[in-house]
């Protein structure tokens, strides 16, 4: 199927046959991403009485038991409720699950090397997405073109499905001004291909989760100026098949009462008309 639409005055087609996931496939029992040192996922039997969720064990079908921890086992959306005390479901705030969105694609840079700010601080050797790239990469889209925003790190390989995130292997994120620039340029729905948009080990601060919400630091209550309707998804993969450019996103949510899901968001490349 194929579909026209305008976007900021411009018309534009999509062929909804051809949609690209961006999410990691989780396997619960097998590799898998994993953050911050959290248990991984896993599947067991369903097991009451004398039935058994197991066919091959002689049960009528097979039933399983799932444990996962969405923030650290894959490909996540987070809703404001992450930081605060209030619990705002991202079925309950997600106004529109289809968007447009913009594909980037970029080298996180040696915090050393920037003249950027982070609260806390930066590790001499952090690896950070700075505002001055931002803008370079954004420059030709409009503010109605960014609804979303997924960015692609470099190096980009088929380990980020299996990734250790660790001090061994030390995810990117942004620099406090970077976020600002996103802030200012009303992106609503965020995702990245690393774990947190935030340092890992930040003191709990979460600064970056804060600007992009509008959440005072230190407080976990929401304010007048707070945006409980902008999402971040984190530990996207995007194929190096899939082109940086205009795309319109569907952004596939479970309704599940929590802060984070699972989630599977989907590209379809957005054509000029």
């Amino acid at each position: 199927m194929k579909i026209k639409l305008d976007i900021d005055n411009k018309n534009y087609r999509a062929d909804l046959s051809l949609g690209q996931s961006i999410a990691i496939t989780l396997k619960p029992d097998e590799a898998q991403p994993n953050h911050f040192g959290a248990p991984n996922a896993t599947s067991q039997t369903l097991k009451v009485g004398d039935y058994i969720g197991d066919t091959s064990s002689g049960g009528s079908c097979n039933v399983n038991i799932l444990n996962i921890i969405p923030h650290c086992n894959g490909t996540h959306t987070e809703s404001v409720s992450h930081i605060i005390d209030e619990l705002f479901p991202l079925y309950a705030i997600l106004g529109e699950a289809i968007f447009p969105s913009v594909l980037i694609t970029t080298k996180p840079e040696i915090a050393a090397g920037i003249d950027e700010n982070y609260i806390p601080s930066f590790d001499e050797n952090s690896l950070v997405i700075s505002r001055n790239v931002l803008q370079n990469k954004l420059t030709a889209y409009s503010d109605a073109q960014l609804q979303g925003l997924v960015v692609r790190t470099l190096d980009n390989n088929l380990s980020k499905k299996q990734a250790i995130y660790d001090n061994n292997n030390y995810p990117p994120f942004f620099s406090n001004d970077a976020m600002k620039y996103l802030v200012e340029r009303g992106v609503k729905h965020l995702m990245v291909d690393f774990p947190s948009v935030d340092k890992m080990y930040d003191d709990g601060l979460l600064s970056n989760h804060r600007i992009f919400w509008n959440i005072n630091l230190n407080e976990t209550r929401t304010n007048a100026k707070s945006t409980i309707e902008k999402t971040i998804t984190e530990m996207i993969f995007v194929d190096n098949s899939i082109q940086d450019g205009l795309y319109l996103c569907n952004l596939q949510l479970p309704k599940i009462k929590t802060d984070a899901v699972p989630s599977n968001p989907v590209l379809y490349l957005l054509e000029e008309i």
